[in-house]
């Protein structure tokens, strides 16, 4: 590849690059406003019927639903804490120095 080549390859490569990044920050300045669709930016007063690619795929989104799903996980993980709770704790005195332990 003679001279020429390569700089008229690293112009390319600058400018994808430009334009990706040019993309990604008009995407996420969309996003930020809540243009785009599935971006996780999501109402939280209004429950609503979103589509998504395939009409007939349906996301319901609704704040009961999302205190549902969030409460299950608080659960769960203090459902491991409490099955776990021995090792965890073994492993928390353990990172203690070894004078503190008596």
């Amino acid at each position: 590849m003679n001279q020429q080549q390569q700089r008229e390859e690293a112009r390319r490569r600058r400018l994808i690059n430009r334009n990706v990044a040019q993309h990604r920050q008009l995407y996420f300045d969309d996003a930020r406003r809540g243009v785009v669709s599935n971006a996780g930016t999501v109402r939280r007063n209004t429950p609503r019927l979103a589509s998504v690619a395939d009409q007939s795929d349906l996301i319901i989104d609704s704040p009961l639903i999302t205190f549902a799903l969030k409460l299950g996980i608080v659960a769960l993980m203090v459902g491991l804490l409490i099955q776990h709770q021995a090792a965890l704790l073994q492993g928390m005195l353990s990172l203690l120095p070894s004078g503190l332990i008596g």
